[in-house]
């Protein structure tokens, strides 16, 4: 048992080193420089020079693997009544390496075509997977149990299915991204993240290329789901393994996007092909990890709902979605604004999905920093952190995820500029509003507003790579805009602040003082919408359709003087939001016309 379990993991770390030596000798074109197979040039060790030192070193290692997956095997088989799993395992792990060899050879014979790669690459990520069961087998070294071979685990809940499913197609992926490396397209699509303009492309090529980036968003996702529904249920060892892929994704991505802005330089087509193995082989321990190990007693999860189904939506619900479509509308707005049009498909599309990645994130810290009111107020009290179903731990790692993909996404998709205003406008929502004025002043959401009215300025340097006057005048209007339709939610659940000792306006001022202000601030909206008229900034058309819904705005604001409080405070409310959304329309419009 001892030899065992010292030689598998030589044999998987191995096997990681040959595969990504392997990879580096075909990205710098060595991989035919010893046209023969098994010998090299005829010689057992033939002149080093050259590309040959690099190919020739391969097949010395990859003869050194032989050795060591055979004593592995051996080892192994002595002891598999010991462990569970461990006898199809080492019977997988022969035929796999047969085959590797065998493909090796053909690879070399066939000239290094697309086809022989392909299979070679994916045949030494199955052994590699192979492997690393292996491995934490060996590790691991549970003992034939009903838990281990009965589908259904007596306590707590598995998940090896969705990690496995996300090690499957990650495996994919990588097979069809060797395919279009040894064929030469992966410049195919210079543009991210669609292909000119389309997503399949114009030729075969470039078909190839997108299927690769679809099959990398299908594993993303499949990944990140795995990685969530393990954090609630799953065994120490086996979370922290999908949280290790889940890191490594990021950097994933960051790594796929750069090697098509910088035109594939060799370093960075290296350091794509290792870090997608390494991110493979997490979510494939993982999966083992979540099969072998005991899980989480019942009662740590008894407020979680039940299924993926319950997890996907806790998660979803700490974003706080509908306030990330509020902030896109005004994202979209200002892109249109300055495109005078529709900006191009791929250009948008990343600028939003990096913006509500970016709110969603600041959403996440706030429930977060916000867990201990949430607990005591009605509207809020069943959100997945203050009920438990989510740690805050787990609820802060997926924050940082958020947002470190969002920062990546605009800062490579898009430019600069963008990623930095959308930073900031995050920073200031979780640090100024959050952390500071949201529990010590009534002037919490007039300052804090500042943070929602960030998004126009991220869509119009999206388009421009500037911040232009439509712009902040789209900024300064949302900006005016938030008192008003937040304090006329505050009137609608003003108990609720009190209890939580939040000072909100109308229960620090009260509510006849509440309602002065929000009449005052929708004058001073009003006045400031129609402003942009004579300033140069909007036309006539503009200024006609905003002096008609400033008025409604004006009298449903002035109707909460001699009426019911909450009910009037709900039409004011939910009119906001229509007046907002059509603004931003108007302004689009006008601009278009213009």
């Amino acid at each position: 048992m001892k030899a065992f379990r010292r030689l598998a993991p030589v044999a998987a770390g191995l096997a990681f080193v040959l595969a990504v030596v392997g990879s580096w000798i075909r990205i710098n074109g060595a991989g035919m420089t010893c046209p023969d197979w098994p010998l090299c040039h005829g010689a057992i060790v033939p002149a080093l020079s050259g590309g040959v030192v690099l190919e020739w070193s391969h097949r010395m290692l990859a003869l050194l693997e032989t050795l060591v997956v055979a004593a592995t095997i051996f080892t192994g088989w002595r002891v598999r009544k010991q462990i569970a799993g461990l006898t199809p395992a080492l019977s997988a792990l022969g035929a796999i390496f047969v085959l590797q060899v065998l493909l090796g050879g053909a690879t070399v014979r066939l000239g290094n075509s697309p086809v022989s790669v392909m299979l070679h690459w994916g045949m030494a990520m199955a052994l590699l997977a192979t492997l690393t069961v292996v491995a934490v087998l060996a590790a691991s070294a549970p003992t034939r149990t009903d838990a281990l071979v009965s589908p259904e685990p007596t306590t707590g809940v598995r998940r090896p299915a969705a990690l496995a499913f996300a090690a499957g197609l990650g495996f994919v992926t990588m097979c069809i991204g060797s395919y279009v490396s040894s064929s030469f397209a992966g410049l195919a699509c210079p543009t991210l993240p669609d292909c000119d303009g389309t997503l399949t492309g114009h030729n075969s090529a470039q078909l190839l290329q997108m299927l690769h980036r679809l099959g990398a968003a299908a594993f993303a996702i499949a990944a990140v789901m795995a990685t969530f529904s393990t954090a609630r249920t799953g065994s120490p060892r086996a979370r922290n393994t999908a949280y290790a892929g889940a890191l490594l994704l990021v950097v994933q991505i960051g790594l796929g996007a750069a090697n098509v802005l910088l035109h594939l330089p060799n370093g960075l087509r290296e350091a794509h092909a290792a870090n997608a193995a390494l991110t493979f082989l997490c979510f494939v321990a993982a999966a083992v990890f979540a099969r072998i190990d005991p899980v989480r007693e019942p009662a740590l999860v008894t407020h979680a709902p039940g299924g993926l189904r319950g997890v996907l939506t806790d998660y979803y619900e700490l974003t706080k979605p509908r306030i990330i479509v509020l902030l896109l509308i005004t994202t979209l707005a200002a892109m249109v604004m300055a495109a005078r049009g529709v900006p191009p498909l791929g250009l948008m599309l990343c600028t939003l999905v990096g913006g509500a990645l970016a709110a969603a994130s600041g959403g996440v810290f706030n429930c977060v920093i916000d867990r201990d009111i949430d607990l005591i107020m009605h509207r809020t009290m069943k959100r997945p952190l203050p009920q438990g179903r989510v740690t805050p731990t787990e609820a802060l790692i997926f924050a940082g995820l958020l947002g470190t993909v969002s920062f990546a996404l605009l800062y490579i998709c898009v430019n600069p500029l963008a990623a930095w205003l959308s930073l900031a406008g995050n920073a200031y929502y979780v640090i100024i509003y959050t952390l500071w004025l949201k529990r010590t002043t009534t002037l919490n959401i007039v300052i804090g507003g500042a943070a929602g009215a960030v998004p126009p300025l991220v869509g119009w340097a999206a388009v421009t790579g500037h911040i232009g006057a439509p712009a902040m005048a789209l900024f300064a209007l949302i900006f005016l805009w938030t008192p008003p339709h937040f304090w006329a939610l505050a009137l609608m659940v003003e108990t609720d602040y009190h209890k939580a000792n939040v000072p909100m306006l109308p229960n620090v001022r009260g509510v006849q003082r509440t309602k002065i202000e929000i009449f005052i601030y929708t004058i001073v909206l009003v006045a400031f919408s129609l402003a942009l008229t004579p300033l140069g900034v909007m036309g006539m058309w503009y200024f006609a359709a905003a002096a008609i819904l400033g008025a409604i705005f004006l009298v449903d604001a002035w109707k909460m003087f001699g009426g019911p409080t909450k009910p009037l405070a709900r039409a004011l409310f939910s009119y906001s939001l229509v007046y907002l959304g059509l603004m931003c329309l108007v302004m689009v419009a006008d601009r278009i016309i213009a």
